[in-house]
């Protein structure tokens, strides 16, 4: 059988290639290990047909602002997923300097508008807005940074600029979402503005 003959070889080349193909030739196998090494990411999550954000966040527990942050390609509509994307769901850029800084943290309303890392913010959100100082050209977005006072901590995620905190309260200082406030001070309202640790 010339078929065989002429094919059989060919198929063979074409099996050993698979077979010996590196992990480059194929991207999507790397895919989850590129993601988890970029920015400390610690988990991650794989798209399938039919996923929007609402059901990603649902089943992982992950908040709208986070997953937005964490993966600032996702657009403001939720419009732009692809069967197969590797999504970042933990971790967000792991730690940044470790360094603990003593300030002032205000509070603010983000009304569902949309913060400067490029995602959509609500009131509830446990999320805080850098001062100019710390900002990095938003290279800290996505990051998880806790926050202390008063023996109580709360861990938020960098979603947003405060381009007035340092010259309102000085260096180092933040502004939290409101319920990240209300979480951190019970009495907020009144106080306005606390002295907070905070560790990025």
């Amino acid at each position: 059988m010339v078929f065989s003959k002429v094919f059989a070889p060919l198929f063979a080349i074409v099996l050993a290639t698979l077979v010996n193909a590196s992990p480059a030739a194929f991207p999507e196998a790397n895919a989850s290990s590129e993601i988890a090494k970029r920015d400390g990411c610690t988990q991650t999550y794989t798209v399938v047909s039919g996923d929007i954000c609402s059901a990603i966040e649902s089943r992982t527990g992950v908040s709208d602002a986070q997953l937005h942050a964490l993966n600032p390609a996702i657009n403001a509509g939720c419009t732009n997923l692809q069967i197969g994307q590797v999504l970042c769901i933990s971790g967000g850029g792991g730690s940044g300097s470790g360094n603990t800084f003593t300030a002032i943290a205000s509070y603010y309303f983000p009304d569902g508008g949309f913060g400067a890392c490029g995602s959509v913010l609500q009131n509830s959100d446990f999320i805080v807005a850098l001062g100019t100082d710390h900002w990095d050209g938003g290279s800290h977005c996505g990051k998880t940074m806790t926050v202390q006072r008063n023996g109580g901590s709360i861990s938020v995620t960098v979603a947003d600029l405060c381009p007035g905190c340092v010259g309102l309260h000085g260096a180092n200082s933040i502004d939290l979402s409101q319920g990240a406030m209300a979480a951190l001070d019970s009495n907020y309202i009144n106080d306005g503005i606390t002295t907070v640790q905070w560790t990025l």
